[in-house]
């Protein structure tokens, strides 16, 4: 689907979409989509600070050489005077703050996760905890439902099943609704029957 008529499309705000296009596009090496996303979003005068937050989230998804190509495909497609920084909660309160956006997420399924992870590697645990939850997604500049709703674009578009379905649940923990979420993946698979199949794992 060509991104006019994505952006034409409700149940989403276009600028969410644009950023759903954006880590995934990350993620993919596809920088030509990514270019494009940054210029519709300056356009529509988005805030520019809304691609940095979802490009440091590629982090954790996408890894550090492909978001180092993503930077600087959105610092050719939207220039700046002067790099950003900051951002970030104070480092005394990211602890705590990533602990509560974990519980918030998993809910009822929160010792599990946790002991899966520890039970994978307790560095792997901490760094998780540490740098995912409180050092990226506990980042003011975009709310935790939004952070969410992109997580479950990307997860869907790595053929991350599990991972999907639980980042899915943490969006509407959040507050996301289900139409929402169908039109994430709307964003991503252009076949109303692959939308249909991911969500039906949020059941």
């Amino acid at each position: 689907m060509r991104i006019d008529d994505l952006l034409a499309r409700g149940g989403l705000p276009a600028e969410l979409r644009l950023l759903v296009l954006t880590l995934v596009a990350a993620w993919r090496g596809d920088q030509a989509t990514l270019a494009e996303a940054a210029r519709r979003g300056k356009l529509r005068g988005q805030r520019r600070e809304d691609f940095e937050e979802t490009l440091l989230q590629a982090v954790l998804f996408a890894g550090f050489p492909r978001v180092v190509s993503a930077f600087e495909t959105l610092a050719e497609a939207w220039p700046t005077d002067t790099a950003p920084r900051g951002g970030a909660l104070p480092v005394a309160e990211q602890t705590a703050a990533g602990q509560a956006l974990f519980a918030a997420i998993y809910g009822r399924n929160e010792k599990a996760v946790h002991a899966m992870l520890r039970s994978f590697h307790g560095e792997f645990h901490d760094f998780v905890l540490e740098a995912a939850y409180g050092r990226i997604l506990t980042r003011p500049g975009l709310s935790g439902r939004v952070r969410e709703m992109l997580a479950a674009g990307v997860l869907a578009a790595q053929d991350q099943r599990r991972q999907f379905a639980g980042h899915g649940r943490g969006a509407m923990h959040l507050g996301a609704t289900r139409d929402e979420l169908r039109e994430v993946l709307a964003t991503v698979f252009d076949d109303a029957d692959v939308v249909e199949g991911w969500m039906g794992r949020l059941r």
